[in-house]
């Protein structure tokens, strides 16, 4: 980041201020009007003063001035109130659209931009960064204008009126812009590190948050607020810093403005006692010098919120900017495959994660059966759940290719490549809300019976002590009023209820028991005769269905075949089906020594 900010920064609003462009226009306009009639108050003010001085003043004399400042004021009051709502509501609508932009590019970024940005700097960004840009637009545009039409309408007040003593109250006046020059540059620095150090810290809380019960269930309390008070109190030193620089300048504005009415005070009332100025003319000059004083001070506080908008507006640039070619069409060229019967193969596929020694995938080629379920097992870092991703274009294969009915997956668009799979994996996403909002998520339109359809072949049956409220009760933020098994039978359900062509299960039944997976397996089987089905898994309950078992070791394909024929080849398959035959025959043994000793009998 360098120090200043950049005009690429501005052309991420440039798009806002084009399309509001008559509504701002509308509003500087009536600002600008509504200070020009603001100006001439003082001359009112000191016409009344003067004919106060006569002598015997007529009241229908007096009474010329002060209709005069009634309709005036009622003028002000009505342009007042078309600039604030066209000034402040373009800064608002911007905000608005900034708010609606940011979220479609978060969306629109790969996974692989998500993983190297933390969701706390993001969550920064869509609060924190917008509103600053939102005041510096509403403020910064009322500041600039009042300093420019009041400066320069009063100045010329002043010079009609006495041009000798407006030269004298401007002596003080150029070293506010140049102390303003100085305060532009260091606070722009200021504010981004505050900035940055607010997306830090939004992290570590989001993070500390969401781990709360690991947290307490090993007593680390202590040191998770120890974490939290270091980079609060790092905010803190940040925002410190800002308010030190912003407190030597406003002393000093006041010291300089009040120089210069000083000087007005003496050298001026020098002329109304020699007779050379009137005392209504004095007057009126000494209230456009306080005049000039407050878009001095307006732009004095808006140089703070410009260097923060201008700071927020170049973290916002950053994101709203990023070119990620997809590689994939806008719109589809030929027809798509229907239904869940088609082809998927891969070809040479290979993929490595930034940063990795060893690739996750490499020449890895094989075939995945339409209209049938096929299941895929392997050590854990084999690349299974990389190849689940690569069939969503969450990542984008680096070698090789992946062909759906013959054709790269790369002549699809994106929204309809991605239509074509259902992906439920592990760790399935439960958002805040109802049941009812998490199963239907994918499919809003969904009627009551169909999500509870979906629920019970999810094996999630409505029970009160879990669902008090049925589909109507909350499971809280990331479903955390849920058990492990629970959360993922939600995000099946989810996926179900979409009814997907083709339906990749990631390891999606890795916290369910037993019986229970056994009877949501039998009811995906019956649900989805003909369609295809990934099923990618460690447990042999889940491999025993699948037509075909593929085994995938270091990102190769190593073996693959029937469960039969794998169970009798020497290799991985055979390995983990030994190990949990022990396991069941050690069980058995254990229950039945247990039943010998009378502390336990199997049924």
């Amino acid at each position: 980041m360098g120090e200043r900010a950049k005009l690429g920064d501005l052309s991420v609003a440039g798009a806002f201020f084009r399309r509001h462009a008559a509504s701002l226009a509308l509003g500087v306009a009536t600002l600008t009007l509504c200070n020009l009639l603001q100006m001439t108050f003082p001359r009112l003010v000191g016409w009344a003063i003067d004919l106060l001085g006569g002598e015997g003043p007529l009241l229908s004399e007096l009474r010329r001035p002060v209709l005069w400042i009634l309709g005036l004021a009622l003028s002000v009051a009505i342009l007042r109130y078309i600039w604030r709502r066209n000034i402040y509501g373009f800064s608002r609508r911007m905000e608005r659209d900034l708010r609606e932009s940011l979220y479609s590019r978060f969306v629109a970024l790969s996974l692989r931009w998500h993983q190297g940005h933390p969701s706390g700097d993001l969550m920064a960004l869509a609060t924190n960064d917008i509103d600053a840009v939102r005041q510096a637009v509403g403020y910064g545009f009322v500041s600039l204008v009042d300093a420019l039409v009041l400066g320069l309408a009063a100045i010329a007040f002043m010079l009609s009126i006495s041009p000798g003593l407006c030269l004298l109250a401007f002596i003080p006046l150029p070293l506010i812009t140049v102390m303003a020059i100085i305060f532009n540059r260091r606070m722009f620095r200021r504010v981004l590190r505050a900035q940055n150090v607010f997306g830090e810290l939004t992290e570590r809380v989001r993070e500390r948050l969401s781990g709360f019960r690991v947290i307490r269930a090993m007593g680390l309390e202590p040191l998770a607020m120890r974490e939290i008070s270091s980079k609060s109190m790092e905010f803190v030193g940040a925002n410190v810093r800002m308010a030190v620089l912003t407190g030597l300048f406003f002393p000093l504005l006041y010291l300089f403005t009040n120089a210069s009415l000083a000087l007005t005070i003496y050298f001026g009332g020098s002329q109304v006692i020699a007779g050379t100025l009137s005392a209504g003319g004095f007057v009126a000059f000494v209230t456009y010098l306080t005049l000039i004083t407050w878009p001095l001070m307006a732009l004095g506080l808006t140089m703070g919120r410009l260097q923060q908008g201008m700071a927020s507006l170049r973290r916002l640039g950053g994101v709203l900017s990023v070119e990620e070619p997809s590689g994939h069409p806008e719109e589809l060229a030929f027809d798509p495959p229907e239904g869940g019967d088609f082809r998927v193969d891969l070809r040479d596929l290979g993929f490595t994660y930034p940063g990795a020694n060893a690739p996750a995938l490499s020449s890895l080629t094989l075939s995945l059966c339409p209209g049938k379920m096929t299941a895929m097992t392997g050590p854990t870092g084999s690349g299974k759940s990389t190849l689940a991703q690569l069939l969503m274009a969450l990542h984008e294969p680096q070698e090789g290719a992946i062909l759906i009915d013959g054709r790269d997956s790369k002549e699809y668009p994106l929204a309809k490549l991605r239509s074509l799979f259902g992906y439920v994996p592990q760790d399935g996403h439960i958002f805040s809300g109802t049941l009812f909002q998490n199963v239907a998520f994918g499919k809003p339109e969904a009627s009551e019976e169909e999500v509870l359809d979906a629920c019970l072949l999810a094996q999630l049956p409505m029970d009160l002590d879990v669902f008090p409220q049925g589909l109507s009760t909350v499971v809280g933020e990331r479903g955390m009023t849920l058990s492990g098994g629970q959360r993922q039978r939600v995000a099946l359900a989810r996926a179900l209820l979409m009814d997907p062509p083709y339906l990749i299960l990631d390891d999606t039944l890795s916290a369910v028991d037993a019986n229970v997976e056994d009877r949501i397996l039998n009811s995906i089987c019956r649900l989805r005769e003909g369609r295809g089905t990934l099923v990618i898994s460690h447990r042999l309950t889940s491999l025993a269905r699948a037509e075909r078992i593929l085994v995938l070791e270091r990102g190769r394909l190593t073996q693959e075949g029937s469960y039969e024929s794998l169970s009798e080849e020497p290799g991985y398959f055979r390995r983990i089906r030994e190990i949990a035959t022990l396991k069941v025959e050690k069980d058995r043994l254990s229950k039945g020594s247990q039943g010998a000793e009378g502390v336990e009998t199997e049924p």
